[in-house]
């Protein structure tokens, strides 16, 4: 239960950060003059779409780990975990590449510097969470996890979940709006 609580904790704090870079960042977007984004035409953000996707479908794995462990099935578990480890790398990748052809860098003006930030620290927050499943996938190994009793496998699915949803959050705002 505490491991609960504190990740409620933090994803409120992350909550708050989150909502305040968007913040600025639409409030840069409504006051300054000649704001460089135009809404991109759909074969210019066809990576951020399928990065979203990506994310989505990752959801289905993550919440099948808990449940193969609860059915006893440790090996279906480890699958599951290697296969949202594959998808959050290839959402990096993703990313990577986006960055890359964009041409932009944090220091063009202010858009580049808010872009970056949130898009630098849901990176981050994406690492964390395959930090997490790294960590998931070696306790199984040991198996640290019985049938009832996977409280870790819980609250990384959740914390995997969340980061989902400020993906969406994120593309809704940088690339729809």
């Amino acid at each position: 239960m505490n491991a609960k609580i504190a990740l409620f904790v933090v994803l409120s704090c992350e909550t708050f950060f989150f909502g305040t870079v968007l913040s600025a960042y639409f409030y840069l977007r409504t006051t300054v003059l000649g704001w460089p984004l135009v809404h991109p035409p759909v074969s210019q953000i066809m990576i951020p779409i399928a990065n979203t996707l990506l994310l989505l479908l990752s959801a289905g794995p993550m919440a099948w780990v808990g449940k193969a462990i609860d059915q006893k099935k440790i090996r279906l578990a480890q699958v599951w975990l290697a296969v949202v480890l594959g998808m959050g790398l290839l959402f990096i990748g993703g990313q990577i590449f986006e960055f890359v052809r964009s041409g932009m860098s944090p220091s063009d003006q202010a858009f580049g510097g808010v872009f970056f930030t949130l898009m630098g620290f849901h990176a981050l927050h994406i690492l964390a969470g395959m930090i997490m499943l790294v960590i998931l996938v070696v306790r199984t190994h040991l198996h640290d996890f019985k049938f009832r009793r996977h409280i870790a496998v819980d609250v990384g699915a959740w914390f995997w979940y969340y980061v989902i949803g400020v993906w969406v959050v994120l593309f809704t705002a940088l690339y729809l709006m």
